[in-house]
């Protein structure tokens, strides 16, 4: 396996809410991604989901409330919590889950 340069990866992540694969450690999946604006309201009803912040600032909003996330920051959203990411500005996130994560999860 090569090197991965995340600076180098997020310098090709041009188009918000297209998570792109980065490596895979058994069956967990890194998925690198812009964040721009609002996501849907979502669920993942079997995985739980970490977002890490590499650049930017983003905020995680669940039923419980709002937490804001700057650079180096991480959350995790246990499986089953309503939730959804946004960010005022252009910002980028790895995120951390199971590879069978579908990215958009189930709208609510």
């Amino acid at each position: 396996m090569a090197k991965i340069s995340l600076k180098e990866l997020i310098n090709k992540t041009k188009e918000p809410w297209q998570p792109m694969d980065v490596a895979y450690i058994n069956e967990t999946a890194l998925r690198i991604a812009k964040i721009e604006g609002a996501y849907h309201w979502h669920t993942h009803r079997d995985e739980d989901e970490f977002f890490l912040v590499l650049k930017g600032k983003i905020y995680i909003d669940t039923d419980e409330g709002s937490v804001e996330l700057k650079e180096n920051d991480g959350y995790l959203v246990k499986k089953g919590t309503r939730h959804r990411s946004r960010a005022d500005k252009s910002a980028w996130i790895l995120l951390v889950e199971p590879i069978k994560t579908k990215t958009k999860g189930e709208e609510t």
